[in-house]
């Protein structure tokens, strides 16, 4: 768990982060989220989500696998509960589990822990573009609309998120994908999408999908889901209704999502996007 030296413990995921190729089978442990992070918490923050992605994550430093945090692109997110408690999300997904950053705020030291290694070279240079996207779809994934610690399997091609015939085998519910881009221009509000996987479709009260409602479509809002996400439709080609290109039989992940089905796609094509990172969540029977 991600902890806060004071008076302040921040939730986050315990996560096994692996280094092998894509698709390739490796040891690794369940993914388990911490707090949901809520999209109104998103909106607050995105400016200054913004502003830390425009440079380094990291400062000078300060011991073995221990580097400040750049106060400099911080400073906004570190001085609210809400920054700092998507910000150690944030730190989660970008960072491997054997960094660890700290920041001091009005004399607490505060400990924000690496765990799944998404974009490693945020510690020297700004967040590109592919590592918006992975640290995006990261926290979008680990989001939920409840106030508890929910186990969810994050899988992608990307290396950090390989998973083993075990965790394939007992995160066998298919919740759906998660993409989009948390660092969108100016004041445009999060770019957060989600589809429905084959599992939610087909079982939506599923035990590990308790409490997991942003894969669920919102009946009372069209194109949202039940947590405020944008709803794209259903993942894959299990339904007419398919928004992602491609599967992976191997890794069980999608790939090349869309923002609404292909058949919408085709009808206005420039208007539409391919985001090519992408993490589908699993849950337990």
């Amino acid at each position: 768990m991600c902890s806060v030296h004071g008076s302040i413990v921040v939730a986050v995921s315990l996560l096994a982060a692996c280094a092998e190729a894509p698709d390739e089978s490796t040891t690794t442990l369940p993914r388990v989220i911490g707090n949901g992070v809520l999209v109104d918490k998103l909106t607050g923050v995105k400016p200054a989500s913004n502003k830390l992605a425009s440079d380094k994550l990291a400062g000078v430093r300060l011991g073995d696998n221990l580097f400040q945090l750049n106060l400099d692109s911080a400073s906004k997110l570190l001085s609210t509960a809400d920054g700092i408690e998507v910000l150690s999300f944030i730190v989660s997904c970008a960072l491997p589990a054997d960094i660890t950053l700290e920041a001091t705020v009005d004399g607490t030291t505060l400990d924000f822990f690496g765990e799944v290694g998404l974009a490693h070279d945020w510690m020297a240079r700004p967040l590109g573009a592919e590592g918006r996207g992975w640290v995006s779809a990261c926290l979008f994934a680990r989001m939920n609309d409840s106030n508890e610690a929910l186990p969810i399997s994050l899988r992608s091609f990307s290396a950090a998120l390989t998973t083993d015939a075990d965790e394939r085998d007992g995160w066998s519910v298919e919740e759906g994908a998660f993409y989009g881009n948390l660092f969108t221009p100016g004041d445009d509000p999060p770019l957060w999408i989600s589809c429905r996987g084959s599992g939610q479709l087909s079982n939506p009260d599923a035990g590990g999908l308790v409490g997991r409602d942003c894969a669920k479509p919102d009946p009372a809002r069209p194109g949202f889901s039940l947590c405020g996400s944008i709803f794209a439709g259903d993942c894959g080609a299990f339904s007419h209704n398919r928004v992602c290109e491609q599967f992976s039989a191997t890794g069980t992940f999608y790939r090349r999502c869309h923002q609404a089905p292909l058949d919408e796609r085709t009808k206005n094509i420039m208007l539409d996007p391919v985001f090519l990172q992408v993490i589908t969540t699993y849950v337990t029977p």
